[in-house]
């Protein structure tokens, strides 16, 4: 089996050393696409830039252009958004120059339009996005023409031109005569979208129906079934259909759900098949240092029988091989003591992978207890008849769970992105509140420059139970401060209240009958970290009047 691998190694890279320019080149565009298909996307910029420069050397413009915008779109993938900034214009720089080839140079100016969409320069995204158009004229692809569509009509719906947006929405849904159920959905779901902003409400609700039924019949693909869902709340609550609203914010929530294990599990999935990988480069490893001892051990025994056989005529080169024998047997055990200690390396590197899977699992554990206390928000503003609280809960609470969804899969997050967190979620706290609450979300203005990273969704529960434990009790003046600061080179949030005290709190159970599930979930992961720091993590302060009485809870959290 070791030879069969090796031999297979080796033939591939004779095949490789043997190939011509262009096939190269080829070979390393599909591996490319192949990378990207099994969403390694910094393994495709790696063969990107090879096959980027097999073209060059081949003084290949058609393959240069191809290649430079496969990269570019590995780069945004990888988030790598500066690079792929600077392939961009160096591609359309190339293909005004090149000028014969009409597509390229179309692919080129919508590559730049997205550029100037995400930087929020909408004039800037529909000029190149009418250039592309103008480019390819009457003909061209029609899937390039479609993209080129859409992407100006969503430009033009953010720059309040409904009407024109509509219009370009409908002639690119026009060109997905034979597409596939799934890119007509997105079509559809596009199409709904400039109709709810345009304020036709009644027709984005069929439209977002068609979109759903083709969605459900391509497989059902949760993101887009959970924009649909979302977009559809927004309609039916302009119509005043409140209940539907809320139903189907319902299914956004359980949408989310789904996605969010799906996705844990795809990582899960991810690391072991690395981890596969890594065992398989290993076997390998060992396979050969097999064989190398194999035949190192095949010729000390020739060594040996050649000296028996030389002893008789002289006693000079019976010394010679026996001093060469002890030399490859310390090479021997060199080589021991060598894989001893890569195994040793791998071993370590096993467990730090299970640490940070605890960390993974905590994280995932404690998003669906935070959803669940803000869906139970709503319903008691539902039930107490505040209409209007109850639906600007459900405004912000659609945006607020994007955010979460988005946080959850990330290690970490900034400073910026936390605070802006934060305040929103403490903005709809503060609706179900008849006296109001006061709140104050902010940072040392050093880590705000430094644009700071901190693990995600993690001074959050502390906040809650402040706002749930400690003000909810209270009447009157409720006020909750968080603030992050660096104090002796570690990032360190305060989070403060004038609550009822942690005494009076502890005896109040949860709103759904619980125990606070996620500060203690929050508590566990802060434990891992200090495993890592070697430090305390947390810290609660009681405070009080001067009479004694409880003034509030002071919680300092140590984020690394």
């Amino acid at each position: 089996m070791a030879c069969a691998i090796l031999c297979m190694l080796l033939a591939m890279g004779a095949a490789w050393a043997q190939a011509t320019g262009p096939e190269r080149y080829d070979a390393a565009i599909r591996q490319a696409l192949a990378e990207m298909e099994a969403d390694a996307p910094a393994a495709a910029v790696e063969h990107g830039q090879q096959a980027l420069t097999l073209a060059r050397e081949l003084r290949d413009t058609v393959r240069i252009l191809e290649a430079m915008y496969l990269l570019m779109k590995f780069n945004v993938e990888d988030r790598h958004y500066d690079e792929a900034d600077r392939l961009r214009r160096n591609l359309l720089a190339l293909a005004q120059h090149y000028g014969k080839d009409a597509e390229l140079l179309a692919k080129a100016y919508n590559a730049m339009g997205s550029m100037y969409s995400r930087r929020l320069q909408p004039d800037s995204a529909e000029q190149q996005y009418r250039a592309g158009l103008q480019v390819l004229g009457h003909g061209g692809d029609r899937e390039l023409r479609q993209a080129l569509l859409g992407n100006l009509a969503s430009t033009l719906g953010e720059t309040g031109r409904h009407a024109e947006a509509i219009a370009m929405h409908r002639q690119a849904l026009a060109l997905m005569d034979g597409a596939k159920a799934e890119t007509k959905a997105w079509g559809l779901t596009a199409l709904a979208q400039s109709l709810l902003a345009a304020g036709r409400h009644s027709e984005a609700i069929h439209q977002l129906h068609l979109a759903d039924s083709l969605n459900r019949a391509s497989g059902d693909r949760l993101d887009l079934a959970i924009d649909l869902a979302e977009l559809r709340a927004d309609a039916m609550d302009s119509l005043g259909d409140i209940g539907g609203a809320y139903a189907m914010l319902k299914r956004v929530r359980d949408l989310q759900d789904t996605l969010f294990e799906r996705s844990l599990d795809e990582h899960y999935l991810e690391l072991e098949k690395r981890f596969e990988a890594r065992l398989k480069e290993e076997e390998i490893q060992r396979l050969g240092a097999e064989t190398r001892e194999q035949a190192e051990r095949l010729h000390v025994r020739n060594l040996q029988l050649y000296a028996i056989l030389a002893l008789a005529l002289t006693a000079l080169t019976a010394a010679g091989l026996v001093w060469r024998n002890l030399r490859l047997k310390r090479r021997h055990a060199t080589a021991l003591e060598r894989l001893n200690d890569e195994l040793k390396g791998q071993q370590e590197r096993i467990a730090e992978i299970n640490r940070l899977l605890e960390l993974k699992v905590l994280r995932a554990r404690m998003d669906p207890h935070f959803i669940y206390n803000s869906i139970t928000a709503i319903g008691v503003l539902a039930r107490k008849g505040n209409t209007p609280a109850a639906v600007a809960y459900l405004d912000g609470f659609a945006r607020l769970m994007r955010m979460v969804l988005d946080h959850g899969v990330r290690d970490s997050v900034t400073i910026h992105d936390e605070l802006d967190f934060l305040r929103h979620y403490l903005q709809l706290e503060a609706l179900r509140f008849e006296g109001g609450l006061h709140y104050t979300v902010e940072a040392d203005s050093a880590l705000l420059d430094d644009d700071a990273r901190i693990p995600s969704l993690l001074v959050q529960p502390f906040v809650e139970n402040a706002v749930w434990h400690g003000l909810a009790p209270r009447t009157g003046d409720r006020r909750v401060q968080v603030r992050f600061a660096e104090v002796a080179d570690a990032i360190h949030c305060t989070v403060e209240d004038n609550g009822v005290g942690r005494a009076a709190a502890v005896r109040r159970s949860h709103p759904d009958g619980s125990s606070s599930m996620g500060v203690r979930l929050s508590d566990e992961r802060l434990q891992l970290i200090r495993h890592f720091h070697g430090q305390q993590a947390i810290r609660y302060d009681d405070l009080q009047h001067p009479d004694g009485s409880a003034a509030g809870t002071r919680v300092v959290i140590r984020l690394g």
